[in-house]
């Protein structure tokens, strides 16, 4: 598998084990209004690369279509949230910036939907994972593996 492709589909399935987006990133100050990021905009042709990637059998599509299906949720609330909060901070030039608690509340709101979109995303995955091959196990395993202390691409187990 190529390096492009390869770190695609880690991207990919990192987000989806994540919940689609990354907490720290939302607690951020929101830039001032451009292009709206859509969570759900690339969400078909994820599923359709882990699909391929991890070689997904007929036997294995209700589990892996459950796994889709958490991935789709997690995209739509996300999406409602980032909407919601976007929402509440357009046409208001006036607005005051937000202050320490209204920061630390939006981030604690958006760290409990983090954490129920990855418990949601984890028990969907457990449900396939247990059905894959030694070989599809070995394929989600270096998929899964970042350097998280960088934040650099995927690599593989030695």
């Amino acid at each position: 598998m190529n390096a492009d492709r390869h770190h695609l589909l880690a991207v990919a399935v990192v987000l989806g084990l994540l919940g689609g987006a990354a907490p720290a990133a939302l607690a951020q100050p929101m830039s001032p209004p451009g292009p709206e990021r859509n969570f759900n905009r690339h969400m078909d042709g994820r599923v359709a690369f882990l699909k391929a990637e991890l070689k997904i059998t007929p036997a294995q599509h209700p589990a892996f279509d459950a796994y889709a299906g958490a991935l789709r949720q997690n995209a739509d609330e996300m999406q409602a949230a980032m909407t919601k909060h976007r929402g509440t901070h357009t046409g208001d030039t006036a607005r005051k910036p937000a202050t320490a608690i209204e920061q630390l509340e939006r981030r604690a709101k958006m760290s409990k939907l983090f954490a129920a979109q990855s418990q949601r995303s984890l028990d969907a995955f457990k449900l396939l994972y247990a059905q894959f091959s030694d070989e599809q196990k070995k394929a989600a395993d270096e998929l899964l593996v970042r350097d998280h202390s960088r934040g650099g691409p995927p690599h593989r187990r030695t």
